[in-house]
């Protein structure tokens, strides 16, 4: 079955590009091709000028460290570390020093409006909250693209729109380039 067939677009830095459509149509699929979680079976995905499906395992795991942040549908988070211990997780993966990767996951406890909840585990949070844990953890990487697959799926159309507020005006301060789906 093909999921998605000559999809082309370009999204430039600093841009918010939104990938709408019906369930099922693909829009997940695409993202996924972006970040090589699935494998695209033509084509470019070019990023800094460089094709990511020329890069090795390895090269493509550091992108992902280094220049990526995901947000999914499902959250992703990792049940047996503290809120602040899942934001820092990825800048741990990345190499930054322990009290760095603190004062990064803090900076972001606050935008996100989870401050209090540092040392709770993601099963004592709400979804919303769950869900905006999961954006302060691709928010601390401090990422050149952000990937949101549907972020705001099963929360209220309040907590969607201040999730959408915290997400738009954190980029805006960093330039980080977006591709977010929704339907």
């Amino acid at each position: 079955i093909v999921a998605n067939a000559n999809i082309s677009f370009d999204v430039h830095v600093g841009e918010i590009f939104v990938i709408m459509g019906l369930s099922g149509s693909g829009k997940s699929t695409i993202v996924r091709c972006v970040s090589r979680l699935v494998e695209p079976t033509a084509g470019a995905v070019l990023l800094d000028g460089d094709n990511l499906l020329k890069k090795t395992d390895s090269e493509l795991t550091n992108v992902r460290r280094h220049k990526m942040g995901m947000v999914f549908q499902n959250f992703g988070l990792m049940p047996h570390l503290s809120v602040i211990d899942n934001i820092a997780f990825p800048l741990k993966l990345q190499g930054v020093k322990e009290n760095e990767r603190y004062e990064q996951a803090n900076r972001v406890i606050d935008l996100v409006g989870l401050s209090g909840r540092e040392q709770n585990f993601p099963k004592e949070l709400s979804g919303g909250q769950q869900q905006r844990l999961c954006i302060a953890r691709a928010l601390a990487m401090r990422p050149k693209v952000l990937l949101l697959d549907e972020p705001t799926s099963g929360v209220s159309v309040e907590e969607k729109f201040g999730i959408m507020d915290i997400v738009i005006s954190a980029l805006k301060e960093s330039g980080t380039t977006v591709l977010f789906v929704e339907h």
